[in-house]
């Protein structure tokens, strides 16, 4: 099972509805996958980039298991 790690917000900040969304949305399609990814939040575009990945998949990869979700990665 994969390591997902979401970054960009303080405890104390509110998120974003698409932040947590997003978040639901990774953690049932790339559940089955072996290593981390580290998602973090760009407000500046209001999407997500993978700054740390350690799993097989490359970018290209988890976009296309992303699908029409992949609209929140940069």
């Amino acid at each position: 099972m994969a390591e997902l790690i979401f970054n960009g917000f303080l405890p104390m900040e509110e998120k974003p509805e698409h932040f947590e969304e997003f978040r639901n949305i990774t953690s049932e399609l790339l559940s089955d996958l072996e290593g981390k990814l580290v998602f973090s939040y760009v407000s500046t575009y209001q999407q997500f980039d993978i700054s740390e990945n350690t799993t097989n998949k490359t970018y290209s990869e988890i976009r296309k298991i992303l699908g029409d979700d992949s609209k929140y990665l940069i």
